[in-house]
């Protein structure tokens, strides 16, 4: 039979970011196995589910059942630490959470504009793979440590956005320069308020996190780099 254990999980003052200074949490509730055979990779420690079982001694949780080479083999228990219970949570997915409210921040840009960032997270399940990095738990067989699983950050730096919108925003000129490109007065505006936004954005919104930055919700008209080779 399957153990149901609460804990208190604490998530980081922002998304995309390490900090816990706020000390928000959530209970989340486990309702899976008690016990979890884990296999460690000898490499790099990462650590994934192998078997489980409501019973210590079940032949299923057996490492010789199991590769050898590449592996070791640790069994946790999540009944009885709370650690364990959120490491099982994390690997089998089995858990529930009350709905967590979502992050909202208010932006202003240079010019005194302001708008709503908002990052949602989960209703009622999935909320350690919104925090976490999958794949991102890991134990030490020879200090007897865990590390993990770790708390997610933007995959894009602050650099890579701003060189990305400069590359869209010179094809978005190039394609109004082109002569082989019509657009009616309408559709040209727009893409010029898109070229000029994507040109200014990372000194508009200094020292704002670029995953704050408020996105347009116009409708890009049908445009293409003329200087892209199209044969």
């Amino acid at each position: 039979m399957a153990i149901s254990k609460t804990i208190t999980v604490t998530y980081p003052d922002e998304p995309y970011k390490t900090t816990t200074a706020q000390g928000k949490t959530f209970e989340m509730t486990y309702t899976g196995p008690r016990f979890i055979l884990c296999q460690v990779d000898r490499d790099d420690h990462q650590v994934r589910e192998a078997a489980r079982s409501d019973k210590q001694d079940d032949p299923i949780l057996d490492p010789a059942n199991f590769e050898q080479d590449d592996y070791d083999y640790v069994v946790i228990d999540a009944q009885t630490h709370d650690s364990h219970c959120l490491y099982a949570a994390y690997m089998t997915d089995e858990y529930t959470h009350p709905d967590v409210t979502d992050y909202e921040e208010e932006i202003t840009d240079a010019a005194g504009k302001k708008s709503t960032y908002t990052h949602v997270y989960e209703n009622e399940t999935g909320m350690l793979l919104n925090i976490y990095w999958a794949d991102s738990l890991f134990y030490n067989f020879e200090t007897k440590t865990w590390s993990g699983p770790s708390f997610r950050e933007h995959v894009n730096t602050r650099e890579s956005t701003v060189e990305s919108y400069e590359r869209q925003a010179a094809i978005m000129r190039r394609a109004l320069a082109d002569p082989n490109q019509t657009f009616s007065d309408a559709d040209k505006k727009v893409l010029e308020d898109q070229a000029t936004w994507l040109e200014t954005a990372d000194t508009n919104y200094a020292g704002i996190n670029h995953w704050k930055w408020p996105m347009t919700d116009a409708v890009m008209p049908y445009h293409f780099d003329p200087d892209e080779d199209t044969a």
